[in-house]
This record gives C-alpha cells, structure tokens and sequence, in this order.
C-alpha cells in the first residue's frame, strides 16, 4: 500500500475520491475549509425543525456499478435507505402557463404575433451554428426575436442585468439551464424537424414519451434518481459517504485549508495547513477546490482576471396546506418579471406518508452580492401564489432564509479561458496531482464529475 494521500474539499468529489483514495494508501487525510463536510449538497432546518435541501441537487445514478454502489449502495438493498424516484419529473413556468413535461421555454405562450414572426425566423435557420459566443449562436440558430422576448432576459434574470450575451460561451452553464434550445410548433412536427442535426440542437421535444423514444433509439442508457428515505434530506447521503470514509480510516480535518504545497521535481511532498500550521506528506492530492488556491499555495505567480459570480437566495417555508402541484420534483419559472427561477417541491420527493403531510418548499432567486437584499420572503411567496403552487390563504408556519454568496460563476469568455488555464497549469505542474473534473471546464454535473475521478483514480492506481 502506498503511504499518504491528502485530499482537499469535502464537498460530493472530494469524499467520493476519499473512498476510492483509501483502498489504495495508508492513510488519507480529507481537508475541508467549513465545520461540515457537502459543500452545496446540505440540508438545513428552519424554527420549527422541517427539513430542506440546500438547491436542487437531487442524486442520480452514473450508471458504472462500482460508483453507484459508493453513492447508493448495493442496488438490492436500496429500497432501504433510498426513495427510487426514477425519472426526474420536472417543469417550468412561463407567460402565466405551466408545462410539466419539460423544463425547456415553451415559446407558444407568447403574443401569437410575436411567436409567428419568431417561428418563422427559427425555421428559416437551417444551418448548424459553430458561434463560440452565445449571441451569435442565437442570432445564426433562433433568430432576434426569441432571442430578445425569452432568452436574453432570462439570462439577465440569471447572471445579471449589465451581463453582454456575447461575452459569455455558448458551451457554459447558460447549456445547463436549458436556454439555448426551446419548444415551438407541435409534437409531430418538432419530432420531424430533430431528424435535422440543426434542428435537432435548438428544438426540444414536447413530450417525454418522445424523449424516451429517442433514447431507446441513440442507446442512450437513463439514469435512475434517488432521494434519502430519512429526515435528513440529501445531508443524508453527505452523512452516509462520510460513513464511508470513516470506516476505512480517512483522517478528516475541517476548519482547515491548505497554505503551503511544498514540492520538487514536478512532484507534491507536503501540505501545510494554515490554521494548525501542521505538515503532512503527500505522495499523492486529490485537489476538488478551484485549482487558483492549489496554485498560490505551490507559489506561482497568477494572471489577474475577473470572474464574476451569482448569489444564491434561497427561501425555505413550510406551510399549512398542500402544495398545489403533487407531481414535480422541482420546476423552472422561466417568467421574465419574476425574480425566482427554481422551485423544489419536497412532498413530491418523500414516500412516507407522514412526511409527505409536511408541506415545504424551496424556492430560488439568484442576484448579485450587493442586490441581495432586494430579493425579499414576501417577493417569493406573492410568485408562489401567482403560479399557483400554493393557496392565496395558505400560511406559513415557518420559514428559513440562506444566501449563498458565490455560486453560479457567469460563464464569460474570461472565466473559462482563466478556469482552463489554471487546470492545465495545475495538473501540467505536478506528476502525483489529480484535480475535480468540475474545474476543468468541461463538466458540470455531478455524476460527470464522479465518473471523471473515478476513472483518474483507477487509471493511476489500478
């Protein structure tokens, strides 16, 4: 067995890799800046002890057993600790219309002249779009019109009023909130018109049935999500991975960062910590933190760049009647006017009946760190009601607010240019170095990000 490993971040990657780590060195050493370990993937309580998720992150197979077994544990033992959602159910909100098959802007429910005109442009660009800024990519593959009624105030509703659509990359995380490709037309013809790759990349299927059908076709294999069957919300899967870690001897300490990499000849000999000062071996680091820190503690010198980043305004409340959709996990108010732009349904991700009589919610609103403020628990409930997710009369009975400071980071070109390059010279600098595929630009997603480590770590140890 090699000696010493030190893994820095406690978040999902990082206790992940500690597991894998552990079967392969003496000892392992996780190093996580807060008191708890789970980064985003927390639960927290408000007054009255009713449980949220810190954000949506509801836990989804990676469809490679040895994985899945770490996060879930073995697939014929899971109805033990884990509800068995299957498929996500999601939906958004839109021009006061809801759809629940799709989380895709449903451009229909626009003014019918202003969907026409915007139709008509959308189909009269056939040609598949190589624009690596997401404004030109817009305007070669749906045209002004959608692009100035729907998606370029949703993403100032997202990243900022005073953001410029073509500073940010169109492969980012405006992918990841689906706003690059919407609904239009029918189911039949829209199924017609994706057999076209042009096409296909900026229409969205009206149905899931559809959805299925293509998957079935492209061998595409579906995922599987899970949600805890305790009380604890998805802390409960943070609580069963440091179980985990723990039980193979990983040395956790929190309230700790790494200050100084000593290394030589390409390759990392020691941490120290900055608050104990402590020194410790390294023969190998797995770092899941931006690569920026890992690169000041090594000691070299940094391009100043800026990127910027959104503050995350969650509002938790509990209320006295039901939520008035039972289907969704969590849904997307993709209403330009409104400040909030995701909604977690708990009820619908809890099978015992008794927690399903708890009535909660969280909802969503992103700003920046200095309009937090702006964003009020009265603002959130008055789009409650005017979505129609709860009763005008419906009180609540208690309530939590978390902001987030530095979540999103708005996907300029200069973010992802600075996030590539501190990835390469990181993981270019050092031999026994491997680093969360999350920083390196190219995933975002945690089951990518868990398969990306997997795969380095067995590639380097097995």
């Amino acid at each position: 067995m090699k000696k010493s490993c030190v893994v820095v971040g406690g978040g999902l990657s990082g206790l992940f890799s500690s597991i894998l780590l552990a079967d392969v060195f003496e000892n392992v050493y996780l190093i996580e800046t807060e008191k708890t370990c789970g980064g985003l993937l927390r639960s927290v309580q408000d007054e009255a002890g009713v449980v949220y998720d810190q954000g949506s992150h509801i836990p989804n197979t990676t469809m490679v057993p040895e994985i899945d077994n770490i996060l879930f544990g073995l697939e014929s033992e899971r109805y033990k600790t884990w509800n068995k959602l299957g498929r996500l159910k999601t939906g958004h909100y839109f021009n006061g219309k809801w759809n629940l098959e799709t989380q895709l802007v449903d451009t229909r429910n626009l003014p019918s002249q202003i969907y026409e005109k915007g139709i008509v442009e959308l189909l009269s660009r056939s040609e598949k779009s190589a624009a690596t800024d997401v404004a030109s990519y817009l305007e070669q593959t749906i045209g002004p019109t959608f692009t100035e009624e729907i998606v370029f105030p949703l993403i100032k509703k997202l990243y900022g009023a005073n953001v410029a659509l073509d500073s940010l990359e169109t492969n980012s995380s405006v992918n990841y909130f689906g706003l690059t490709r919407l609904l239009g037309l029918n189911a039949e013809v829209t199924n017609k018109l994706k057999e076209l790759e042009a096409f296909d990349d900026k229409l969205g299927y009206h149905l899931m049935s559809d959805a299925d059908e293509r998957f079935k076709r492209d061998a595409v294999p579906e995922c599987t999500y899970y949600y805890p069957r305790d009380n604890k919300g998805v802390q409960g899967w943070v609580d069963s991975l440091i179980e985990q870690a723990k039980s193979k001897n990983v040395v956790f300490l929190t309230e700790e960062h790494v200050s100084q990499i000593e290394h030589q000849d390409n390759s990392i000999t020691s941490i120290t910590l900055g608050n104990s000062k402590k020194s410790i071996d390294c023969d190998f680091l797995y770092w899941s933190a931006p690569p920026v820190f890992a690169l000041k503690a090594a000691g070299f010198e940094l391009e100043k760049t800026k990127v910027d980043f959104r503050t995350a305004n969650i509002f938790h409340f509990n209320f006295d009647k039901p939520i008035l959709n039972i289907e969704s996990h969590y849904i997307w108010n993709w209403d330009i006017n409104a400040k909030s732009f995701r909604v977690t349904l708990f009820p619908n991700l809890r099978q015992n009946e008794k927690e399903k009589k708890i009535f909660n919610l969280s909802i969503e609103a992103l700003s920046g760190r200095d309009d937090a403020e702006l964003i009020t628990a009265d603002d959130m409930l008055k789009e409650l009601v005017e979505m129609e997710l709860i009763s005008e009369d419906a009180k609540v009975l208690s309530q939590l607010r978390q902001t987030i400071h530095n979540t999103f980071p708005v996907p300029t070109f200069e973010q992802s240019t600075a996030t590539s390059r501190n990835y390469q010279q990181l993981i270019n600098s050092f031999d026994n170095i491997s680093v969360s595929g999350r920083f390196s630009g190219k995933q975002w997603l945690h089951a990518d990000v868990l398969k990306s480590a997997y795969e380095d770590i067995k590639g380097r140890f097995s």
